[in-house]
Formats: C-alpha cells, structure tokens, sequence
C-alpha cells in the first residue's frame, strides 16, 4: 500500500480553491476540505494518507492525532514544526524499508525526504492526482447508478 505524507499547510497555501476558503470561510474551513479531498483519493488509490499541520497558537505537550473519514491527521505539539513531524515519518519508513511519497512544495523538505530514499511530489502534482482520483469516483458512481 502507498503510504503519503501531505504537509498540510504548505498544501492549502499552494491549492487555490483552499487558499480562498482561508480568506473567504476560515483555516479550519480549509482544514476541513483538504482531509475531505485526501479522503476521496485514498479511497480511489488505495493509499495510506496521513496529512499534518502545525498546531499554531496551541499550548499542546504532545502531537495530536485522530483519523478522520480514512485520512490520518496530525497536528504537532508546541514548538514543533510540520517539517520536523514529516522528516520523522519519512527516517522511521526509511528504517523497516517502507516506501513513502511526501506532497509538499518546500524546497529543503523535498531534498530531505529523497535523502531518505522517500519520493516527493510537489502540492500542484497532489491536486492533479486528487483531481484524477475524484474524476474516478465520479465515474464509478455513474457506473453504478
């Protein structure tokens, strides 16, 4: 099974569709859709998706996490970035040998990860195989119905 990383912000500063809702609904709004998204796709892909945030403004001693609607969220304790929670995936999958692919756009994240034999799409390449995977859904649905 495909096991992605998405960095969760980085991804929703890149997408304009969730770059609105920030403006126009709320982060949490943005939040929201992009777990939905991710939701859609890894049903279609039969991956494994874990996305992570910051946990800006929080005074959490410990990550929080929960699984919501198949897509495993993380958000990080105080004082620990997104990046430093993705590298940790990516060294612990590169010590048992799984593969994994981390969606994010920073540059120094991407080189980090393939430094672990990870492999790196950009959040523009996220959105079109999303894109894709809901085009599929929505072809099976018709199928179906």
């Amino acid at each position: 099974m495909e096991r992605v990383i998405v960095d969760g912000y980085n991804v929703i500063h890149a997408w304009p569709q969730l770059k609105r809702l920030l403006s126009e609904a709320s982060l949490e709004a943005a939040r929201d859709r992009l777990v939905e998204r991710l939701s859609v796709f890894g049903m279609v892909v039969g991956a494994d998706v874990t996305v992570v945030f910051d946990a800006h403004h929080s005074a959490a001693r410990n990550n929080s996490e929960g699984l919501i609607e198949g897509v495993h969220v993380l958000f990080t304790r105080k004082g620990h970035s997104a990046d430093h929670a993705i590298e940790r995936i990516a060294y612990d999958a590169s010590q048992v040998g799984d593969m994994i692919t981390v969606a994010t756009s920073d540059r120094f994240q991407r080189d980090l990860v393939r430094g672990m034999g990870g492999a790196v799409i950009s959040a523009l390449e996220l959105e079109r195989r999303v894109l894709d995977a809901e085009e599929e859904l929505g072809r099976r649905v018709k199928r179906y119905s």
